[in-house]
């Protein structure tokens, strides 16, 4: 029979059952209706043209064609599993799989990431962003991104940065035609913020001296990265991450007017389980996320 008429169905169907003797106990392994192994069994025997399976009262034997063709199934499937498992192995000794912050992803991690990939190319790495909690225990991630005073417990990691917020804007705002010296100034200016931050233009204000100043327009977004790339456009002047925009300052893409900054007791770590064993490749990636924060100190 060529390989692209074999009944697969009902080949694992009638190999669940002769292993088990049973069509329920065969069901419940494929996760089907006794019906519908029953039906499958059947289109293979009509398919070879010979019984496998005879009932003799309630209970299920097999055929000469069916005591054949059991342990030849069975060892088939069993080669199969084993390079599946292989496979799988080896992609997992080679793949970093990460999931972070939009903005730790995008404004911290990728601008260093090209050094990582050049020392290692061999590796592959996966990059998934979420704002919610991972479960390192349960899910398929290597490492994780949080914010807080700590990592949870089960947890190892690093503090990759403090939480700390300053103004940035555009340089042609700040030599525009509108001042922008004092933070009074910020009043004829579009303030810019993310959703989660939205309370920290508040307190920056406060610790600037201008606690009742109003804004003539207000912008907030889902995340930082929107909120950096509206102060890149010129749109107005966004509180963000300090971490996030070092680049852009060093650049001159972005500029920072004042020189007060919102500090909390928040860190952001990047972190790993401290049960799971961890694979050459995340070892690796762990070591050169170390250097890297011990780098930028």
């Amino acid at each position: 029979m060529q390989r692209s008429h074999l009944p697969l169905q009902g080949l694992r169907a009638f190999e669940a059952t002769a292993r088990h003797l049973s069509v329920s106990k065969a069901a419940l392994e494929l996760c089907v209706t006794p019906g519908a192994i029953s039906q499958q069994v059947k289109l293979l025997e009509d398919s070879v043209g010979v019984a496998l399976l005879q009932r003799k009262g309630r209970a299920i034997e097999l055929t000469d064609a069916g005591l054949l063709l059991r342990p030849q199934l069975t060892q088939a499937f069993d080669w199969i599993s084993v390079a599946l498992e292989s496979v799988a192995r080896n992609r997992s000794k080679s793949t970093i799989r990460l999931t972070l912050l939009p903005t730790l992803a995008e404004k911290w991690l990728m601008p260093r990431l090209a050094r990582f990939h050049g020392s290692h190319p061999e590796l592959d790495i996966q990059i998934m962003t979420s704002f919610r909690a991972v479960e390192l225990e349960a899910e398929d991630v290597d490492m994780a991104s949080w914010v807080g005073t700590s990592l949870p417990p089960g947890v190892s990691g690093v503090r990759l940065f403090d939480d700390e917020f300053t103004p940035v804007c555009s340089p042609r705002l700040l030599n525009g035609k509108v001042p922008l010296k004092h933070p009074s100034d910020l009043g004829n200016f579009t303030l810019l913020t993310s959703v989660p931050r939205a309370d920290y233009w508040k307190v920056w204000l406060t610790q600037a001296g201008v606690p009742e100043l109003r804004s003539v327009h207000t912008m907030s977004f889902g995340n930082s990265s929107l909120a950096i790339q509206a102060a890149l456009d010129g749109v107005g002047v966004a509180l963000v991450q300090h971490a996030y925009v070092k680049t852009n300052l060093v650049a001159g893409t972005l500029v920072a007017p004042f020189d007060i900054k919102v500090r909390g007791k928040n860190g952001y770590y990047l972190g790993w389980s401290s049960a799971k064993p961890s694979s050459e490749a995340l070892a690796l990636f762990r070591d050169w996320i170390l250097e890297e924060t011990h780098w930028t100190d």
